[in-house]
């Protein structure tokens, strides 16, 4: 006699578990070969093989072409992680509450201390292998996470402090850039501290800012936190 699912658990509810459980699975183990794959750039640097990567993994070739269709999916997937990274460094900077100059050198600072621990992840971005696979524009949308991030963050300061914040975004793109490109150079050619880099810089990324404020209506005093306390308040004020 055949047998039956219970009642209260219905065939296709089983196979929705199963489903779910593999996807889960195979979220973590990709997930688990892209920090493999970054611990073996960090070792090989940019120019690294497949092999470099199972042996780093510790997995067969076999394994790694299940989680990833070839190796230019691999290497979308590290480049994708590596701009998390940095999002993640230069994020919690953006900090409202202190002097807005502050803040702007503490991120860039933030983001050359990172660059300076990992050279390898910022050549391997902009390696040729990557550049080959995928061309210049998946660089800049790879990068968009940060760039928008940092868009609203100067867009919600502009409106709060009465200024027009709207399409702020092709300044952060262009200030951005530019600052990748000084970094990149500082990296093939450290003719120059970290610090001083960050000075230079520092003084670069506040004159677009500031230049930027000020033609949209708002005068933006280096020394002054971003938002007035009443304004920190207000923004923070639970919604009802």
């Amino acid at each position: 006699m055949a047998s039956h699912p219970p009642p209260d658990r219905p065939a296709e509810l089983k196979g929705d578990a199963r489903r779910d459980r593999w996807h889960s699975h195979r979220a973590s183990v990709r997930a688990e070969l892209i920090e493999a794959t970054i611990r073996a750039i960090d070792a090989h640097g940019a120019d690294l093989s497949i092999d470099d990567v199972v042996k780093t993994a510790g997995i067969p070739r076999p394994k790694l072409y299940r989680f990833f269709g070839d190796k230019v999916e691999l290497l979308a997937a590290v480049s994708g992680r590596v701009q998390e990274l940095i999002v993640a460094r230069v994020t919690p900077h953006l900090d409202p509450t202190g002097p807005v100059r502050d803040a702007v050198r503490t991120a860039l600072s933030a983001y050359i201390e990172l660059v300076a621990e990992r050279p390898n992840l910022f050549h391997f971005i902009v390696s040729s292998q990557v550049v080959t696979s995928f061309g210049a524009a998946r660089l800049l949308e790879d990068g968009r996470p940060l760039s928008d991030t940092v868009a609203d963050f100067f867009s919600g300061v502009l409106r709060l402090r009465g200024a027009n914040g709207d399409n702020t975004q092709f300044v952060v793109d262009s200030m951005l850039g530019a600052i990748g490109l000084g970094v990149l150079r500082w990296l093939n050619e450290p003719v120059i501290t970290a610090r001083e880099l960050t000075d230079e810089l520092t003084a670069f990324a506040w004159g677009a800012l500031s230049a930027t404020a000020a033609a949209r209506g708002l005068t933006l005093d280096p020394d002054a936190p971003l938002l007035p306390i009443p304004q920190l308040r207000e923004r923070t004020r639970p919604s009802r």
